[in-house]
């Protein structure tokens, strides 16, 4: 009899300890911004002479009441199919640690060698394109959003906020 009593009382306490560690473990984390991978895909073998772009930003999340979540975008091209091509795209999220926020992606790629735009805003030579859609939500609203943004093989990306009318960074 005193056996099943104490393994009772032993699982009371674990359930306990594991309880209090939950938490703790939901408000967020202070110090250094967790840097954590969200999406990453690759489409194409990378190859030899890639090119790396980067693109910092941050979503808003929100109607009056803002939440701001940072993303990084990194993506490469190579030369593909006559022209600069999407090989492989990452999206980061810079405030990981923070559990009010989550950040997801999914892309659509488009291969086709089309005239395309250029870092500066302007029409360049055929490049291939991605179609990176973004969604970000934050408990603190209890709002989401999603955004689309428009990559190319020659380092164009569109803004991720209404705000800033330049999409260059």
């Amino acid at each position: 009899m005193k056996k099943p009593l104490l393994l009772v009382i032993a699982l009371a306490a674990l359930a306990s300890c594991r309880e209090s560690n939950m938490a703790t473990q939901s408000s967020p984390t202070t110090g250094a911004a967790a840097r954590i991978m969200r999406y990453d895909t690759t489409f194409i073998k990378i190859a030899q002479r890639t090119r790396a772009f980067r693109y910092v930003a941050d979503l808003r999340v929100g109607n009056k009441s803002q939440v701001t979540i940072p993303v990084e975008i990194d993506w490469t091209s190579t030369v593909g199919g006559g022209c600069p091509q999407v090989a492989s795209i990452q999206v980061y999220q810079l405030n990981g640690g923070d559990r009010r926020t989550g950040l997801r992606a999914s892309v659509v790629r488009d291969a086709t060698c089309r005239p395309g735009l250029q870092p500066d805003g302007t029409m360049g030579t055929a490049t291939g394109a991605a179609m990176l859609s973004i969604t970000g939500e934050s408990k603190e609203t209890k709002f989401f959003t999603t955004t689309k943004c428009l990559l190319t093989g020659l380092g164009y990306h569109d803004s991720l906020s209404y705000d800033n009318v330049s999409a260059r960074r």
